[in-house]
């Protein structure tokens, strides 16, 4: 719908492209286990969960293992976590049932009598079709509309301030900035308009935004471009975002990365619209970022665990005995939309220091130029 891939500014101010790559130590290490609390770095049956946890939650199933608990299932009651330190009182009868409890849910391979296989329930029915239409909402306003503000996310936020939607003529120019300015503005009033955002604090939105509205900008410019068969970035008027000559300006390797590989891996998964909106909002509930309430980590968290069960539904109905490897495949295009999310800050970081006077309008500072 638009260019994503934009002016943007990083932390990273030094170095060459050629030379950049992604911190994979920091990649996802403020996740925690919804079991145990431990660090963990992907889903594992449907919850963002540690190894050990996965683990036994497997061998429970597998091995069909009952347990039975002394003290009437009630041993980690008030606590976030359950206990899994080696010299500490454990119980795993109240660890798998915390399991269950965050929605853990073991898919039996070839088993094709289960539930989640033999039908998608009304309610997420509707859940998706709601998801669908905020995104056809997105689409309508990018396609027809420009805005001449120049808001801050904290007036967005706080002011509860929509940005003027003006009509567009057939003949407007609009810069690839504009677009990707466009792009944020109606990201964001999605966002916002999510059912569970009128429960959280202003100061836990604006963190929720900033982590991820740029993020999604980029996926969604990439599922235009996918849907339309283009192999590039592009604005949605068809003009390259990334042009040819900036091959000739830095590392060939690094420019194509960015114009095209979220967009090649989408192709490659042939992402449904149905996947990429839920894709989307799961990505943006994200309970682990720092600084957020606790009230807004159990918001969040709640809502999480609901888009990921969702997904996992989609995926088991949609591809049956393929849906567990599929909906792990469609969670690591977070790993894809964070890498493409870094190399465009840095190029527009190395921009910057060649065009000092390049100036950029408030929403896109707020949200992308993060020092």
């Amino acid at each position: 719908m638009y260019s994503e891939y934009s002016p943007t500014s990083s932390s990273s101010s030094s170095g060459s492209p050629v030379e950049f790559k992604p911190d994979k130590s920091q990649l996802n290490s403020s996740e925690k286990c919804a079991i145990c609390g431990n660090l963990a770095f992907c889903y594992n049956y449907g919850v963002l969960s540690c190894n050990a946890c996965k683990m036994f939650f497997r061998r429970v199933e597998v091995d069909r293992i009952t347990y039975h608990c002394k003290y009437w299932d009630r041993c980690y009651d008030g606590q976030e976590f359950v206990n899994v330190k080696k010299f500490s009182k454990r119980c795993r009868a109240c660890r798998y049932q915390r399991c269950l409890q965050v929605g853990m849910k073991y898919i039996c391979p070839g088993k094709l009598e289960l539930e989640l296989l033999n039908r998608v329930d009304d309610e997420t029915c509707s859940l998706i079709k709601t998801l669908l239409l905020m995104d056809s909402n997105r689409r309508h306003k990018i396609a027809n509309f420009y805005t001449p503000d120049d808001l801050t996310l904290v007036e967005i936020v706080k002011n509860n301030k929509k940005s003027r939607m003006v009509t567009k003529s057939a003949t407007q120019m609009i810069t690839v900035h504009d677009w990707t300015l466009l792009g944020l503005y109606v990201t964001i009033e999605m966002f916002l308009s999510m059912e569970f955002m009128g429960s959280i604090d202003n100061e836990d939105k604006i963190i929720l935004l900033r982590n991820f509205s740029f993020k999604s900008v980029i996926l969604n410019s990439a599922m235009r471009s996918y849907s339309s068969k283009v192999d590039r970035v592009t604005t949605p008027d068809g003009i390259d975002v990334y042009p040819d000559f900036m091959l000739r300006m830095f590392s060939p390797e690094f420019v194509i990365g960015i114009r095209s590989r979220l967009i090649a891996r989408l192709a490659e998964l042939k992402v449904t619209d149905e996947e990429h909106m839920l894709l989307n909002v799961l990505l943006f509930c994200d309970a682990a970022l720092h600084n957020l309430s606790e009230k807004a980590v159990t918001t969040i968290s709640k809502y999480q665990q609901m888009y990921s069960s969702v997904l996992l539904q989609y995926c088991l109905h949609r591809y049956q005995q393929s849906g567990p490897s599929r909906f792990a495949d469609l969670l690591s295009l977070c790993h894809v939309v964070n890498r493409a999310s870094e190399d465009v800050q840095h190029l527009t970081t190395i921009i910057q220091l060649h065009q000092p006077k390049t100036e950029y309008k408030q929403l896109f500072v707020d949200v992308c130029h993060r020092l």
